[in-house]
């Protein structure tokens, strides 16, 4: 209830009274469980980063070529904030904000949204030195287009949308591979 809220007043907006009210309580019934704001915040990106994380090492570490493994990252990625709507959404949303901070939370959010990043980039480097990437982009920034793309469907997707999160997948694969992958070489004529 708590990503709900933040979603849809943004999380420097709320309080815990609004979500209270959500919840049908009052705030002191709700403090009974939890001291702040900021420690729902902590639990929902907690939560949902822990789990595309992991899903990333395992992603790295499973059999299969670079682009297998870049298609089902997209695929994990996108179903994940489906799945995990709005948790999803207050991430993104709120990510600038946390890595403003100073505190052993943010910088455990920042460590693990950079060992995500840097799986992404492994599996570029991967693909670059297997051929299957292009050597004429910088892996690093390409990863970052790739997230660029993921990360602002919290602008404009919602779960029960007209396309499904496996087409968006599967568009965004289209997307980043086809502009990335190498083009096969040309035929030879005979």
């Amino acid at each position: 209830m708590a990503a709900k809220v933040f979603r849809d007043k943004g999380f420097e907006a709320t309080t815990l009274n609004d979500i209270a009210e959500q919840l049908g309580t009052d705030r002191a019934s709700l403090y009974y469980y939890v001291g702040s704001k900021e420690e729902l915040l902590h639990e929902i990106v907690r939560q949902v980063l822990d789990e595309n994380v992991a899903a990333a090492e395992r992603v790295l570490a499973q059999d299969g070529t670079p682009v297998e493994k870049i298609e089902a990252l997209i695929e994990h990625m996108i179903l994940s904030f489906d799945r995990n709507y709005p948790h999803m959404f207050v991430y993104v949303e709120d990510l600038a904000r946390i890595a403003r901070q100073e505190s052993d939370w943010a910088r455990d959010v920042i460590g693990k949204t950079r060992r995500f990043e840097s799986i992404v980039v492994q599996i570029l480097e991967d693909g670059r030195a297997d051929g299957s990437f292009r050597s004429d982009l910088p892996n690093h920034t390409s990863a970052l287009a790739l997230f660029g793309m993921i990360n602002w469907m919290h602008r404009w997707y919602k779960p029960g949308s007209a396309q499904s999160a496996k087409e968006i997948a599967d568009t965004i694969c289209a997307l980043f591979l086809d502009g990335y992958r190498n083009p096969p070489p040309p035929k030879k004529r005979r």
